[in-house]
């Protein structure tokens, strides 16, 4: 099939580490752009329900029977352009688990981001930013972020909405789609700084 040995996840039974698809630090080559992980969270329990937000998504991650959901929190850029972010992969049981679970993912379906007690990821979640969702075989990744210094005032600009939109899109090519496409081609990747 399109996602190989990642299609079900019968045939790709090793749970994902946090190791394997979430550095502690990486640079962005193309974009030059450092990001540094500050926090992260596994949830095995209850379909994953916890990692979550909505009751759609809560469903659907059921359906598919969740056994584990890893999400990481990463910081990157200062100051004012300082953007922090929760991203996650959900481990379900076939491809059509994670696409449909993907659908459902808007305004009120969405990642629950992981916070720390301190610095820039304290208040993740809290102010406006951008949501997405994205399947890789039996995987969903979920991807939530915002500026470190947002409020729950106005809706970012189409220019920061641009800028976060290609946080997200760094984060999952630097993270998760490495560890998930090694995994399709049948080689599982090992990491350290779990």
């Amino acid at each position: 099939g399109t996602y190989c040995h990642i299609e079900l996840r019968t045939d790709d039974p090793s749970p994902l580490t946090v190791g394997e698809v979430f550095p502690p630090i990486f640079l962005n080559e193309k974009d030059h752009q450092s990001f540094q992980r500050v926090a992260i969270r596994t949830d095995t329990k209850n379909y994953c329900a916890s990692a979550v937000f909505g009751s759609q998504l809560v469903s659907e991650l059921k359906k598919g029977d969740c056994t584990q959901f890893l999400r990481a929190t990463y910081v990157a850029g200062t100051g004012k352009n300082q953007i922090v972010g929760t991203i996650g992969v959900a481990n379900l049981k076939t491809t059509n688990d994670a696409h449909y679970a993907g659908r459902v993912v808007g305004t009120n379906d969405f990642i629950a981001p992981v916070t720390t007690s301190s610095g820039p990821a304290k208040h993740v979640g809290q102010g406006n930013g951008l949501s997405q969702s994205k399947f890789k075989g039996h995987y969903l990744i979920l991807v939530w972020s915002q500026f470190a210094n947002s409020g729950s005032g106005s809706s970012p600009t189409t220019a920061q909405r641009n800028d976060l939109s290609q946080f997200e899109s760094d984060l999952v090519a630097d993270t998760v789609n490495i560890a998930l496409s090694q995994r399709m081609v049948g080689s599982k990747t090992t990491s350290a700084g779990a």
